[in-house]
């Protein structure tokens, strides 16, 4: 089985599957080698792993084919996510309108439709419902930057080949597809049944998986209670309704019994009832990845409770673990897969150790949440960067309440729709009460510990060291074993010398951010673009590096000028971290009290020197010639951020004599035409330029003449729209540079 996992896990590592042809030179092997059997399993893993991988990109809509508008006909099988602004679901296609073999490829696209920016009136799609729809299809080329999710990888796994906007909806008729339209159906119940705030969102997030209605606020006090698990339907969830299946399966067998059948195949009823139960769950809750993989393993787990197989629960696991991660070969780098794996497999080795002791009931349940911390705790700190300190108390509480309203949801759902009165206030009462008592646990402070993002060779050490927390030994052994936190909570940092500076230019589509960090500060300029409809990309963009390297202070934040690409990001950021200084260019943010940047300041933070190199511009200007200059600068290296500044700010830095040579320069206002002239290029000699602009954008940035200027003088490039976030070391009297696509390269990305 490892041998197998491992060929599945090097294909994840692979930067393209064009690397599995080298796979042969490994075939000769399996005729001499005493390890042909591991070599075998091995090769087995490559293959199935490559084959998932081909077939998924070969339906993905091709980089030349973005921004393609075509019309396209199918079902809307999911459950549709409403807001304010937009109306997002999957399409699955039947049939698109087009002779492009590329196109006719495609299976699922995720549809976004943008109230304020369409033509059509707010849509009244449910699930079910057929559509014929004008999409402008845009190809998985999301942003990519250091810690933050991987949506690429996301829409490869989901089976989604493109995203799309609508432009018309030009058909569409209602709840032509029955199991998606029961789905609808159900929510639409669960939502006019109860009038509490808190039914209206976590009935359907328990009952159908739908967590459309849930909201960062939400999300924020289940990760700091370490409950996500209980409101996501999860091997808990089909597990506990298989039980109730199970459950009801036996009191069949009775009923029979008493009526005098004697058959020997009713043994079977309690598996078969059980099987049904999750399995209708299972695709009730929308039988998404996470749903597959837990009622493959519950499947497995009831599969070997037949007589004629007698499969231990180890065996079970194995079957589970290896099923799950064929289905989907990405699986094997997903976290949530992990998890779930990891703690089973926790349980099993507790019903193993204890298997002779008689303990109180109490005690298991201790014992049962103390293993699953500790066997977690590594996934935790890697995945979330955080350690829930009150999750194995809260757990313990919620678990065996929310696993007996699962059970019962068999049983309520036909009394909800009998319409039996006290039983709605009973349901809002005990669902009310369940989210007051997680809300208030979230605000204890010390209940959640934010910690660093461990390394690989970390993992390693510390997971001999869980084994002794696990085991039965002494306490005196088990506190040796306590050292495995502190790798985790005192992490060794690698800070930068006096004198050497890094920078991230992060990828954040049509907009700008740049962190810049020394021996003891981080500098930020610019936050990233908002969006009109409200939101920005910090959160998802941006934060992710903060949360990751466990950064709650910003030393000195630059707003080089007030515009929503730039600027769009302060809410959000004001909201995460503590800042010390803000400077600005724009007279609208000077009014609310920023400093201004245009009186040639310089001051230097570890030895590193930073300069503004703008006078006051005239009010009449606009804001992007407002917008601040920045230089970084040490012994060896420079940096320079015009911010928008224009042709005309570039000549006036030109008639100042200011400007002297830098070795990496960020192209003014995205690379456009505007900005980066020949003279102001010269003046510079940059040996690296770096464009900020989005994928494809639609102001053509940059330009065409920009780049062409900047390539006659042999000068190097980065477009984080292709490369992703650009990083710049400024180290060891060296100045290097590389990009997030380069160093995390992966077979699914497509730039």
């Amino acid at each position: 089985m490892i041998f197998y996992l491992s060929g599945l896990l090097s294909v994840a590592f692979l930067p393209s599957l064009s690397y599995l042809q080298w796979a042969i030179v490994l075939l000769p092997i399996l005729l001499f080698s005493p390890l042909r059997k591991a070599l075998a399993l091995y090769l087995i893993g490559l293959l199935v792993a490559g084959s998932y991988g081909v077939w998924q990109l070969n339906h993905r809509l091709p980089l030349e084919l973005d921004r393609t508008e075509v019309v396209v006909s199918g079902h809307l099988v999911s459950l549709p996510e409403v807001t304010s602004s937009r109306v997002r679901y999957i399409l699955r296609i039947d049939h698109i309108d087009t002779e492009d073999p590329n196109l006719q490829k495609l299976r699922r696209v995720r549809v976004n439709h943008y109230l304020a920016f369409s033509k059509e009136s707010t849509p009244e799609v449910q699930a079910g419902d057929y559509l014929t729809l004008r999409l402008r299809l845009r190809s998985p080329h999301f942003l990519q930057n250091p810690g933050a999710f991987d949506l690429e990888r996301h829409f490869l796994s989901s089976g989604w080949d493109a995203s799309g906007t609508v432009r018309e909806i030009i058909r569409h008729e209602s709840g032509v597809h029955p199991f998606h339209r029961i789905r609808h159906e159900v929510r639409f119940f669960l939502q006019s049944q109860f009038s509490s705030p808190v039914a209206h969102w976590l009935l359907p997030a328990i009952v159908l998986g739908d967590r459309t209605g849930m909201n960062d606020d939400i999300w924020t006090v289940l990760q700091r209670t370490g409950t996500a698990h209980l409101l996501v339907v999860s091997g808990l969830h089909i597990a506990v309704v298989s039980g109730t299946g199970f459950l009801l399966g036996r009191i069949l067998i009775w009923l029979l019994m008493v009526l005098g059948v004697k058959s020997p195949c009713i043994r079977v009823l309690p598996l078969i009832s059980a099987f049904v139960i999750a399995s209708l769950y299972a695709f009730l809750a929308g039988f998404n990845l996470p749903v597959q993989r837990a009622w493959l393993m519950v499947s497995v787990f009831l599969l070997g409770e037949w007589r004629l197989l007698k499969l231990d629960g180890w065996q079970r696991w194995r079957i589970a673990l290896i099923l799950v991660m064929t289905h989907n070969p990405l699986a094997v780098i997903a976290p949530g897969a992990w998890m779930s794996f990891v703690a089973v497999a926790v349980l099993l080795l507790m019903t193993d150790l204890y298997r002779s002791a008689r303990q109180h009931k109490m005690l298991v349940l201790l014992r049962a949440q103390w293993m699953i911390f500790v066997g977690l705790m590594p996934v935790m700190a890697w995945v979330f960067q955080q350690l829930g300190i009150i999750a194995p108390i809260i757990n313990l509480l919620a678990i065996p309440v929310f696993s007996m309203f699962v059970m019962l949801l068999p049983i309520l759902m036909p009394m909800l729709l009998l319409d039996v009165s006290p039983l709605n206030s009973i349901v809002e009462f005990m669902l009310e009460s369940f989210w007051w008592v997680l809300r208030s646990a979230s605000y204890i402070e010390w209940g959640m510990l934010s910690v660093a993002q461990p390394s690989y060779w970390v993992l390693m050490v510390i997971l001999p060291l869980l084994v002794l927390l696990l085991i039965p030994f002494p306490w005196r052994w088990k506190c040796v074993g306590i050292l495995c936190f502190l790798p985790i909570l005192f992490p060794s940092k690698t800070t930068l010398n006096e004198g050497d500076f890094s920078v991230v230019v992060f990828d954040v589509g049509q907009g700008l951010a740049v962190l810049i960090e020394t021996q003891n500060h981080l500098i930020m300029y610019d936050t990233g673009p908002g969006y009109p409809l409200g939101g920005s990309a910090w959160g998802y963009a941006i934060a992710p590096w903060f949360k990751v390297n466990r950064h709650h202070t910003l030393s000195h934040l630059v707003v080089s000028h007030n515009d929503l690409d730039h600027a769009g990001g302060l809410e959000d950021l004001f909201k995460q971290l503590e800042v010390k200084r803000k400077d600005s260019g724009s007279l609208a943010l000077i009014d609310k009290g920023y400093r201004t940047c245009h009186e040639q300041q310089s001051w230097q933070y570890d030895q590193v020197a930073f300069r503004y190199l703008t006078d006051h511009p005239a009010a009449s200007k606009s804001e992007n010639e407002q917008s601040c200059v920045l230089e970084v600068r040490n012994d060896h290296c420079a940096l320079l951020l015009p911010g928008d500044a224009g042709h005309p700010t570039e000549y006036d830095l030109i008639r100042s004599g200011r400007l002297s040579h830098v070795d990496w320069l960020v192209a003014g206002h995205h690379g456009s035409a505007s900005s980066s002239s020949g003279v102001f290029i010269d003046h510079l000699n940059p040996t690296l330029v770096i464009y900020t602009a989005g994928f494809a954008n639609r102001y053509g940035h940059p330009a065409a003449d920009v780049t062409q200027r900047f390539r006659q003088r042999g000068i190097a490039e980065y477009n984080t729209a292709t490369d992703g976030a650009v990083f710049l070391k400024a180290i060891n009297s060296e100045c290097r540079s590389f990009s997030q696509r380069q160093s995390k390269r992966r077979y699914w990305t497509s730039g």
